[in-house]
Order: structure tokens, then sequence, then C-alpha cells
């Protein structure tokens, strides 16, 4: 059973929706976290996995519209150097993104943990099940942080590597624009995947991918390298980019459209064929 179908299983036994962020009285909540083992690669600091922790738990409230206010923590390490460090880098990403850091938790344990709960002002409430008719649009930037996780050793000599690296120590969520909050039926951001977000938006509806939202460079890169850019492209995540599913004439500057959404059974198809790729999830079987 992988982090998705158990995740839905918790949400059910709550009663509560499946979404990005939960709506509480007029606020998006959003927790986010993760342990070092999984989570931190060789070019990460303690700092730079203090800084994720908040871009992924306010990238989830952007990508609803909502208007960041807070972040609270919660750090475990084995010893205060290490949480020290952490701590800095979540303080660092505060300031960076103007919310306040009201401190949290701090726990002693045999590897670096850390979670952020973010809190900020919904004006709207949107899900995850796009309308039929509507397109996804994203930035045309994804295969960054794909070409980092599979080739990072390369980055001395590839700008797009290196570009995905930082990305990766300290997203900025430097997004252009989002459309109208009345013209978007559904939204999530890349955490997991472009094929996460995809098959997760596919409930009820069929998506049918038509291209991938990367830049040239990536895909010509990812050739050099020997990988498959549509793996790179679509199944890495942490790229915390937005997803938005749009009325086709509400797609704005710094967007493209890359898929469309119609009647269908919870399908996702490029090319004809299904798509293989699912993208990350915790506990899933090799």
């Amino acid at each position: 059973m992988d982090e998705k179908i158990l995740l839905g299983f918790f949400l059910r036994e709550l009663g509560e929706e499946d979404n990005d962020v939960s709506y509480v009285d007029g606020f998006a909540v959003k927790v986010d976290g993760f342990a070092e083992s999984w989570a931190k690669m060789p070019f990460h600091t303690y700092a730079d996995l203090g800084w994720r922790a908040v871009a992924a738990a306010l990238s989830d409230l952007l990508v609803k519209f909502a208007v960041p206010k807070a972040v609270l923590s919660s750090i475990t390490a084995p010893d205060a150097q290490r949480a020290r460090e952490v701590f800095d880098g979540i303080r660092e990403a505060a300031a960076h993104f103007g919310v306040r850091y009201l401190g949290g938790d701090l726990n002693q344990g045999r590897e670096a943990v850390v979670d952020v709960v973010a809190i900020g002002a919904a004006p709207a409430r949107i899900g995850r099940r796009p309308r039929p008719g509507h397109v996804l649009i994203a930035p045309p930037l994804f295969g960054y942080t794909g070409l980092a996780f599979l080739a990072f050793k390369e980055a001395g000599r590839s700008p797009a590597v290196a570009k995905g690296i930082s990305w990766l120590k300290r997203p900025t969520l430097d997004w252009p624009k989002p459309p109208p909050p009345d013209c978007v039926s559904a939204s999530m951001d890349s955490s997991d995947g472009i094929a996460d977000v995809l098959w997760t938006m596919a409930r009820g509806v069929d998506i049918v991918l038509e291209r991938l939202p990367a830049p040239e460079e990536v895909v010509s890169e990812a050739l050099s390298l020997g990988v498959d850019p549509e793996e790179v492209v679509l199944n890495a995540g942490e790229e915390f980019l937005p997803i938005f599913a749009v009325d086709p004439r509400c797609v704005p500057d710094g967007y493209v459209a890359f898929a469309r959404v119609v009647e269908g059974e919870g399908k996702v198809y490029y090319r004809g064929k299904e798509l293989r790729f699912r993208g990350w999830a915790y506990f899933r079987s090799p």
C-alpha cells in the first residue's frame, strides 16, 4: 500500500477532503516534512533541509491562492548543532518568503526529521478535480530537478544539472503571475512530479498529456546523459511549480497549456497510450 492510498484511507476515516491543504474557518493549513535518510542528498546542508520544508508547505498554500501568514516547525536532530542548522534554514526561508516563524517543537533522535506547518488566509476554496473542457497549465520549467536527481555528479559541466541542484537545495517559488481564481477548477503543486498530479487529478475524468512542459535544454541534456527525457520531466518532483486546470481562455503569460481534461474514467494518456509514470510516493513497491 503506497503513500497515496494510505493517506486516502486515513482521510476517509477522518471524514476530511483529500486536498493539498486543509480549510478551516477561512484559513488554509498545510503540514509538510521529511526525514534526513530519505531527503538529504550529498549536496544538501541541514539548513537546506529547513528551507526546503518551508518551501514545500508554502507551495501548497500558494497554489490554492492562500496568502501565507506564518509557519511553525518540529525539529528532530541527533545533536544541538544539527538542530541549530535546520532552525537557521527555516528562519532564512521564512524571512525570504515574508512569513512569521513562530517557533515550535524540538526533539532528539537518530537522524534529522523536519516538519513545518504553514497557515494562510484562503479567499477561495480550490480542490483537485478539474472540469472537462479545461486545460492544464504550468510554467514550462520542468525537468531540472529530474536531471539533478539522476546526474548530480555532472553539475560541474552541466548548467542544467547545476540549476536543478540549486532548486533542490533552496526552492524560491518564483512563479509567474497565476490565472484569476475564478478561471481555475483545480490546482496542485508538483512536489511529487507531474505524473503524480495527472493521476491525482484524473478522478472521474481522463487527462490527455499533449506535450512536455520542459525547456529544450532539459530534453537535450537528458539525451546527452543517456537518460529518458520523459522520466526526467514527468517523474521527478520537487520543482514546487504550480499546475492549474483552467478555462482555455485563461492562460496567462509565463504558462503553457500542456494537457487536456476530457470526459472519462480516471486515466491519463500520452501519445495514445496510458501514461506509465506515476510520480513519487513513499511505501511504493519497486
